[in-house]
């Protein structure tokens, strides 16, 4: 008995067929996750690396003003704390000048100086307008406060001016090294032998204080003081 066998071959084509269809549909299904996954990496890694320049400015940005504005206005305020200071000072000794009151012998805290045993007796007055130790308008200012008092005893400690009847006035004042000298007019008036070294000592040491140097020369009219009062009857 003769069998044709040509209803098998359809079968082995759409076996192949469904074979091929579903080797695609595999390969296209792993492709596609591929495809998926690459999109969703990519984003995360450009976040990570705009994050990280935006961190590292927002950190340089805030710490770096905030320390140049701290330290700043603290070294400005050095030179206008010493600015202010210096011209306290200035202020303070244009304010007062030093006189010197003659006091009995033996008074403590006193200054020798030949005569009759007397002292001088430092002293501080209140003037205006002068300048500090060393300059010529305090050393006059310190003089003419002097002249000023017209009383011969001065406080209640025993101490007493000399210069209280004398009409003195200062002409000019000259700092020349360790030296300063003044120019007086008027006419020096003495109680006596021993108010004639009473008054050079308090010129002389008033002069000497206010000027900050260690030598004074009293000029008169016509000589040095020291030399008209010697003169005198």
């Amino acid at each position: 008995m003769n069998h044709r066998r040509t209803a098998s071959r359809p079968l082995l084509a759409t076996g192949a067929l469904t074979a091929v269809l579903a080797l695609t549909l595999t390969a296209c299904g792993q492709g596609g996750g591929d495809a998926t996954e690459s999109p969703s990496a990519t984003p995360s890694a450009s976040e990570s690396a705009s994050a990280s320049p935006s961190a590292s400015a927002s950190e340089s940005a805030s710490s770096s003003p905030s320390q140049s504005a701290s330290s700043s206005p603290s070294a400005s305020a050095s030179p206008s704390a010493t600015a202010s200071a210096s011209a306290s000072e200035t202020a303070a000794a244009a304010s007062e000048a030093t006189v010197y009151w003659v006091g009995p012998a033996g008074q403590s805290g006193g200054i020798e100086f030949p005569g009759c045993g007397e002292v001088l007796i430092e002293d501080a007055v209140s003037v205006s307008g002068a300048g500090a130790v060393g300059d010529p308008s305090l050393v006059e200012a310190g003089l003419q406060a002097l002249f000023a008092e017209r009383s011969f005893d001065v406080g209640s400690d025993g101490l007493m001016n000399a210069l209280y009847q004398s009409e003195l006035t200062v002409q000019d004042v000259t700092i020349d090294g360790d030296t300063v000298i003044v120019d007086l007019t008027g006419q020096p008036m003495s109680a006596g032998t021993c108010a004639d070294p009473q008054i050079i000592a308090q010129l002389e040491n008033t002069a000497i204080a206010n000027a900050g140097t260690y030598d004074a020369e009293s000029l008169g009219a016509a000589a040095p003081l020291p030399d008209v009062m010697s003169q005198k009857g």
